[in-house]
């Protein structure tokens, strides 16, 4: 039973490379922007991963499988943990859209990001379907 699970769930590694092919093939960009951006993206994603994702899923863990027994002080500890980790993610966010600023045009950007939006929508429905959640 718990094998079927495991080989249902996609890797973080081909997850992230699908998100990549999907945002080239949505943004008309040359060999050397490609290049430059998936460069950018793997250091995004592994940064966003050790930064923020590791972090707050041992927070999480350690915290909200039981809210019931927090105290009202841990639970504002859990809080502000939270609001520290949200923040980082969006610094890391933002530094990553400079980043891409530096080689590539406002509009390229902004045409990836939206890409990258329609990319987690599509994975948000494609998950919906499978679990037949309307």
């Amino acid at each position: 039973m718990w094998a079927q699970k495991s080989e249902k769930r996609m890797s973080f590694e081909r997850l992230k490379a699908l998100k990549i092919n999907f945002i080239i093939e949505q943004v008309d960009l040359n060999t050397e922007e490609e290049s430059f951006v998936w460069g950018a993206f793997e250091k995004h994603e592994s940064d966003v991963r050790k930064q923020y994702h590791k972090k707050m899923r041992k927070l999480r863990y350690n915290n909200f499988k039981k809210t019931e027994d927090l105290s009202e002080s841990q639970a504002a500890v859990a809080l502000d943990s939270i609001y520290h980790l949200r923040t980082l993610k969006e610094e890391l966010d933002q530094a990553f859209l400079k980043t891409l600023k530096t080689k590539l045009t406002a509009k390229q950007v902004l045409e990836i990001h939206i890409a990258e939006e329609k990319f987690h929508r599509k994975m948000v429905h494609r998950s919906r379907e499978r679990k037949n959640i309307p």
